[in-house]
């Protein structure tokens, strides 16, 4: 197996919070690498031990070589080429062996400060007395890489610089084009062409609890257990956070499947990418539903990440947890374009401090930064969802 291929596994190890992995990896590409090198060594010791001397050539030949002088140094500035991209290509791979060195490194620092119970804290990055989660696992937390159902995947979700400000969304045009007379100015556009949102991002914080046993167990990997719980965390604050956000947006009634089918139909702009939030209750009154043919509502579909699609369009299913089904209501729906609807501020960083939550457990205080805003009020609808006996 050839280096590249080596690194890019190391790298995908990483990523999933396999250290012992990458490590192993690691190690097979400095072999590799040994390897090559002892190689070019003999070669270039053969090529000097069989080169044979020069045998001068006659008056005729010196003239041709010097006729043939401008391709010569052709082929030598070919050469040099040569050297320099290959040069480089060396260059470049010892930048990304570097960089996989310094992340392994940084993977195992954050396990010496989770094993020493806070007190080792070399190689991490510090704010405020807490230590910053280094990027390779604090990257695969806040992308959700684990496969958990995260509204934040389907809404307007950007990194922030700053802890607030005002953040350009841009607006579905409905302004047309008018005439223009020639030589006339071009008129104005009456319609902004972006939603101003404005963001404050909040500190919000969580517990991982450890164990002695937990720590103190070298066949454990403490890194990929606080990053499943980092994980679930995040998850769980993005889906609440946008959740209140859905809840705020105009209510409709419906109680039947035509009535919903109206407001996919007809409430709603159809230039919107709408989508149907809905919770168990309402999926499990959905999924028994069927048209006149006898053919079930709900359908199976490969062409959208969720699987499911009422009316065409994309199905997201969320815990009864999550979305409560409102009191006399069969369940929660909302339908809109989610994009359109929520935007999400965040910080590219998690903030991890060694605590003692209480006399009997102690672990990880985490934190993030993010904040949820309404982008477009006219962008979804919440459903009041009551089917009839009938139905």
């Amino acid at each position: 197996m050839d280096i590249q291929e080596l690194k890019k596994q190391a790298q995908e190890a990483l990523e999933n919070g396999d250290l012992a992995k990458a490590k192993e990896l690691l190690a097979q590409i400095k072999s590799v690498k040994e390897t090559e090198q002892e190689q070019k060594a003999i070669e270039a010791e053969l090529t000097e031990l069989t080169t044979e001397p020069e045998v001068e050539e006659e008056t005729a030949e010196e003239v041709t070589e010097e006729v043939a002088e401008p391709e010569t140094e052709e082929s030598a500035e070919t050469e040099e080429v040569d050297e320099e991209e290959l040069e480089k290509d060396e260059k470049g791979e010892e930048r990304s062996m570097k960089e996989i060195q310094d992340l392994t490194s940084k993977v195992q620092d954050f396990e010496g400060y989770i094993r020493s119970q806070g007190t080792e804290t070399r190689g991490l990055d510090t704010t405020n007395g807490s230590v910053l989660v280094p990027v390779e696992v604090s990257t695969s937390v806040l992308e959700l890489k684990d496969g958990l159902v995260d509204l934040s995947a389907y809404v307007t979700k950007e990194a922030v610089g700053t802890g607030q400000g005002k953040f350009p969304v841009a607006k579905r045009v409905k302004a047309i084009l008018a005439t223009k007379a020639e030589l006339a100015e071009i008129a104005e556009i009456d319609e902004p062409l972006f939603n101003e949102v404005d963001y404050k991002v909040e500190t919000r914080i969580g517990q991982i609890a450890f164990s002695n046993e937990l720590i103190e167990d070298a066949e454990i990997d403490v890194v990929a257990y606080a990053q499943r719980q980092m994980q679930r965390m995040v998850k769980n604050t993005n889906n609440a956070n946008i959740m209140a956000v859905l809840n705020d947006f105009t209510k409709v009634n419906a109680i039947s499947a035509d009535e919903l089918k109206r407001v996919v139909n007809v409430d709603l702009d159809p230039e919107l990418d709408l989508k149907i939030v809905m919770n168990q209750d309402a999926y499990q009154a959905i999924d028994t539903m069927k048209d006149s043919q006898g053919r079930y509502l709900l359908q199976d579909s490969i062409a959208v990440s969720s699987g499911k699609t009422l009316f065409g369009k994309e199905v997201i299913v969320v815990s009864n947890a999550v979305a409560k089904t409102p009191t006399g209501k069969t369940g929660y729906i909302w339908v809109g374009d989610l994009k359109e609807a929520v935007f999400m501020a965040q910080r590219n960083e998690i903030s991890a401090e060694w605590e003692k939550f209480d006399r009997y457990s102690k672990g990880l205080a985490v934190g993030i930064r993010s904040d949820y805003k309404k982008i477009d009020a006219e962008a979804g609808k919440y459903v009041n969802f009551t089917l009839t006996v009938a139905e």
